[in-house]
């Protein structure tokens, strides 16, 4: 039970209670079941206090220091939690109904089991805290930090997580229906399994966000960023997408009836046959991001013309190449598949580069054919013949580079007959000057019919045009002749 002499000095006043806590540092305050009730408690220093069983029900603890302090079971409805401490608080089981815990600082603390429906929570910074199955309907999370959370099956119905900042919170099975979460930044979140049905998640960024299961119908998704997310087999139907980013989702079987689209992002998202798009209210789209590349150019669609534009799409089946395409290799795969799937009509409709070496090939096809099995099929034989021709190239360059060997070692050869024939060549022109200036003289060399190269040189006329080739003697064929 409560210490009479603690009770006696907390309520005396906070000075007189904070002073003796300086004084007895060691002493662990024992409140537990104490009436608290409308209690004056701002800045009050209640670090490691046993308040278990203690009713503070619309008490004033601003500012006050409740770390590790011991509050389970105890009734703060519409208490006053404002900018405390609360970081390691033990509040199990505690009735937290309507309480103002705005601007507080929750660390590891200690909630199993609270009830924390319709409590303030606005720009907390909450971290490392289970509120896995909480009630946490109608609370207000606006602008809070809550970092490293588990939401798991909690209940959020109508709570107000607007502008906060919720990066890496797991809200897998969490009930979400009617929750206020715009402008959150819910990226790389768990939401798989949540229920989100009508909740607001207008301008929220959920990129990277887990939502594998999640119930999302009629829920506000207006100019929410969801690029790149995983959508496959959810529940969109008469979801407002309106503005929406919704490039390079996985979109597959994913059902959008009755759903709002005007003037969403559809840059390269991806979607199949049993992708529904009844009756979708859209009056233009955009292809590119930053609201670039509108469709129409100009004007509105006319009713249902968007659902009959991209159920053609459906009937399509995108090859995608990432390092440029084997155009060869490509005739051969789709001429393959051409022949063995006759009844499927396949025709190229485009062919689009990308950028970075991608280019798409959109093939149109028949509404009952297997697209998964024919882009199968084409990728295998594409890669086998990919490979034949690569080993093909290797060997033609293979021979390629063996001839070039060769024209190398006659180029060298040609380079060492020239070096070895300037020195003769340049020994001639010095015996021809000597006869020209002494015609008497006897030269001591004999150079007729010398073989140079399988050449002969004249020793007397020499044309320095031709060598290299063949040099002969003139005379001498005369004479022999």
């Amino acid at each position: 039970m409560v210490n009479g002499e603690h009770y006696t000095r907390l309520k005396t006043s906070v000075k007189v209670w904070n002073d003796w806590r300086i004084s007895n540092p060691s002493i662990i305050p024992n409140l537990k079941g104490a009436n608290l009730k409308s209690a004056e408690l701002s800045e009050a220093d209640l670090k490691r206090a046993d308040l278990s069983f203690a009713i503070l029900s619309e008490a004033n603890l601003n500012a006050a220091d409740l770390s590790f302090a011991n509050l389970s079971f105890a009734i703060l409805t519409n208490a006053n939690l404002s900018e405390t401490n609360l970081s390691d608080a033990i509040f199990r089981e505690a009735n937290l109904n309507g309480a103002n815990l705005s601007v507080s600082y929750l660390s590891e603390t200690n909630l199993n089991g609270a009830n924390l429906s319709k409590a303030d929570l606005s720009e907390a910074y909450i971290s490392r805290v289970k509120f896995s199955g909480l009630d946490l309907s109608g609370a207000n999370f606006r602008k809070a930090y809550l970092a490293e959370l588990n939401f798991r099956e909690a209940k959020l119905h109508k709570a107000n997580l607007s502008k906060a900042y919720l990066n890496f919170a797991d809200f897998s099975k969490a009930d979400l229906t009617q929750a206020n979460l715009s402008e959150a930044d819910l990226s790389e979140a768990n939401l798989s399994k949540a229920d989100l049905g009508e909740a607001n998640l207008s301008k929220a960024d959920l990129r990277e966000a887990k939502l594998s299961r999640a119930y999302l119908s009629e829920a506000n998704l207006s100019e929410a960023n969801l690029s790149e997310v995983k959508l496959s087999g959810l529940d969109f139907s008469k979801t407002d997408l309106r503005g929406a980013n919704l490039s390079k989702v996985q979109a597959l079987e994913t059902d959008f009836t009755s759903a709002n689209f005007t003037g969403t992002c559809l840059e390269d998202w991806n979607i199949n046959s049993a992708t529904k798009l009844d009756n979708i209210d859209c009056q233009y789209i955009y292809l590119k991001n930053a609201q670039q590349e509108r469709r129409p150019n100009s004007g509105d669609f006319a009713p249902g013309e968007f659902t009959n534009l991209y159920q053609k799409v459906l009937n399509t089946v995108d090859l995608i190449f990432r390092n440029g395409v084997e155009w060869e290799a490509f005739a051969y795969s789709f001429g393959k598949i051409q022949v063995e799937n006759e009844t499927s009509e396949l025709a190229i409709q485009s062919i689009e580069v990308k950028g970075d070496g991608v280019v798409v090939v959109r093939v149109n096809v028949s509404s009952i054919t297997d697209k998964s099995k024919i882009n199968n099929d084409f990728v295998q034989n594409y890669e086998v013949a990919y490979k034949i021709l690569e080993e093909k190239y290797k060997a033609e360059l293979s021979g390629k580079n063996a001839e070039i060997a060769h024209y190398g070692q006659e180029v060298q050869r040609q380079k060492e007959y020239i070096n070895n024939l300037f020195p003769l060549l340049n020994h001639q022109q010095t015996v021809q000057k000597t006869m020209a200036e002494n015609p008497r003289k006897v030269s001591n060399y004999d150079l007729r019919y010398s073989q140079l190269s399988g050449g002969v040189v004249d020793a007397e006329i020499i044309n320095a045009q031709q060598i290299g080739g063949d040099i002969y003697n003139t005379e001498n064929e005369k004479n022999l002749s």
